[in-house]
């Protein structure tokens, strides 16, 4: 079980997930792919004043400093599973999922996908790592830093359709031990943070 979790954003390439789920797929059928998140854009009121303010901003912002045309208020890559054929090996759970519930798709996931487009450390990341779970992410951000290639996940050129399903097979053919998760998270807890500052 591949799994996607959080808000569907476009930076976080769910689209590219997907597309590449869609190539393991024809080669597998013993997979899966469970996402969980809500479309950003869908969560806001339509109907108020301060929503219709933020998708002005937004869009005029997008116009100024961002060389990708396509708004991502347009952004539904969960059409994908559909236009694909992937609904007999795909979950998807479009809404709100609340704190005591986390747990329960977490704990049905072998190893997290976040094939992000850029990256900055998230709760995602860390969620997954609290439940062990291997990551296979994108040679962007800090992944190449959190992520040892073949030890606590695997990791994918960004925007690369073919070298994220790759990796995806990579991991069925050799899956990773949730110590391997484990041992790379205590390196990053806060007490060794502090240490590292402290020492500098």
């Amino acid at each position: 079980v591949f799994f996607y979790f959080g808000f569907i954003r476009k930076y976080k390439g769910l689209h590219n997930a997907i597309r590449a789920f869609k190539k393991v797929a024809e080669q597998r059928d013993d997979v899966s792919f469970l996402i969980c998140g809500e479309e950003f854009w869908a969560t806001l009121d339509t109907s108020k004043l301060s929503t219709k303010i933020k998708r002005g901003l937004f869009g005029i912002a997008q116009k100024l400093f961002l060389k990708n045309k396509e708004s991502e208020q347009d952004y539904r890559p969960l059409s994908l599973v559909e236009e694909l054929d992937l609904q007999d090996s795909t979950v998807v759970k479009s809404e709100f999922i609340p704190n005591e519930d986390v747990h329960k798709y977490f704990q049905v996931a072998d190893c997290s996908v976040l094939y992000y487009l850029t990256a900055t450390p998230s709760g995602v990341e860390s969620l997954t790592y609290n439940f062990g779970l291997p990551i296979l992410a994108t040679r962007v951000g800090h992944f190449p830093e959190t992520i040892q290639d073949g030890f606590n996940g695997y990791l994918a050129e960004p925007e690369d359709i073919d070298s994220m399903a790759e990796q995806m097979l990579k991991y069925l053919e050799l899956p990773l031990p949730s110590e391997n998760v484990y041992k790379s998270a205590s390196k990053m807890s806060w007490d060794n943070y502090v240490t590292a500052i402290l020492a500098d």
